[in-house]
């Protein structure tokens, strides 16, 4: 949702990748050994277990930018951890691609959907911070 706050939204998609790491995990668990399924499915969880580290990076980044905004009483101009405006902006594209590819209501719907809104905020935000900083 548009008007979800960044926090909310990285917090919601963090949450989606959780569950389909433990669907994932349940899965390989159950597959024969040493199988060629059972070694894709476990590239996978390792893929996304990194996607999950790097999800709780971006929520601790976020609370200190809220944390500097209760200290200081306005908008930080710029944080320490943002990113090139294009990068951010081609995360955001892949985003909505694998958004278009997923199923409503899936796991990995409501990932990519999280994922499109927190790299809307987070595109937006550098944004302004490149027009403040004119």
């Amino acid at each position: 949702m548009a008007s979800e706050s960044p926090l909310r939204s990285a917090s919601a998609s963090f949450l989606a990748r959780l569950s389909r790491l433990e669907d994932l995990e349940r899965t390989k668990r159950d597959l024969e050994p040493g199988s060629p399924e059972q070694l894709r499915v476990s590239r996978e969880v390792e893929a996304l277990a990194r996607e999950v580290l790097e999800a709780a990076g971006v929520q601790s980044d976020l609370v200190e930018q809220a944390a500097a905004t209760q200290l200081s009483g306005t908008r930080p101009a710029r944080a320490d951890s943002a990113r090139e405006i294009h990068v951010i902006l081609g995360e955001w594209r892949e985003a909505e691609r694998i958004l278009a590819g997923e199923t409503p209501g899936s796991t990995g719907w409501e990932t990519a959907r999280a994922d499109v809104e927190r790299l809307r905020d987070e595109y937006r935000r550098a944004f302004e911070a490149g027009l403040q900083n004119r």
